[in-house]
Formats: C-alpha cells, structure tokens, sequence
C-alpha cells in the first residue's frame, strides 16, 4: 500500500493541492482583482500588499470550487480586502471643519481636499461647511479651473 492509497495519503495529498488551485485562480483571476484594488487604493505598492493577502488569505479557500460566479465572488473579495486596508491606511476618521473656517480664497482647496482625498459626500460636504451643493459644485469646478490654469 503506497501514500496515495492510504487516508492519510489523501489528505496530505489535498493539503498540497490548495496552494496550486490558490495560484490557478491567481492566474486567471489576478489582474481583474488588482484592477478594482488599484481603483480602491491607488499607490501600487500597497494595491500588491492587498492583492498578495487576498490571494494567501483564507476566505479565498471558499472560491476554489465556487458553485457560482467565481469572477464575482473574486471581485467582492478585493473590494473588501481593499477597503479593510483603506481603512487600516487612513486611521481615524478626520476632524470636521468648523463651519466659517474657510476663507474664500481657499475654498476650493477646502472643498477639493474634503471630496478627493478625504471622500466626503457632496452633502456632506455642504453640511460641514454649512453651503448649498451648488456653492460645492461651483468651489469643485473653481479648483479644478485654476488647477487647469497653473
């Protein structure tokens, strides 16, 4: 009776297989998920910090045999890993702006670094700094005016 034959060989057997099918979905499943991680978070070197957990995590185990759509379980995978690491890359949450803190030559700034790089609402945004959307949209299309201009 050889290793194959054996329960014990089995098992072994399908401890080894997991890795090649975690790379078989790589293959065939990696650009598409460092696409939607790369949208998500945009500097590269972390994007393949992500895209490398997502593939060694265990969650990924679940998808090796997927019933269903395996192209769309993948993508839900890397939009939640990728958020969990925007999350951890963020820390805590910024502080609000005290409403009349802007001065009106930099709104725009303002309103730029709230909607871009802190990812504020529209609504939000015009709570926080206590202005009608369209004032929020118009600061918005005033920055990149002046960026344009630069």
């Amino acid at each position: 009776m050889n290793e194959w034959e054996r329960p014990g060989g089995r098992v072994a057997s399908q401890a080894i297989a997991k890795p090649a099918e975690q790379l078989a979905l790589y293959d065939r499943y990696g650009s598409m998920a460092y696409g939607i991680i790369l949208q998500i978070l945009p500097q590269a070197q972390q994007a393949q910090e992500v895209l490398v957990d997502m593939f060694s995590s265990p969650e990924l185990q679940q998808y090796v045999n997927y019933p269903g759509n395996t192209a769309v379980a993948i993508v839900r995978l890397a939009r939640a890993k990728a958020l969990e690491a925007k999350a951890r890359l963020q820390g805590p949450l910024p502080q609000p702006i005290e409403p009349g803190t802007a001065a009106k030559g930099s709104l725009p700034e303002v309103v730029f670094e709230l909607a871009f790089r802190q990812s504020c609402s529209i609504d939000t945004i015009a709570e926080k700094l206590q202005l009608q959307k369209a004032d929020v949209l118009k600061a918005i299309h005033d920055y990149f005016v002046s960026f344009r201009q630069a």
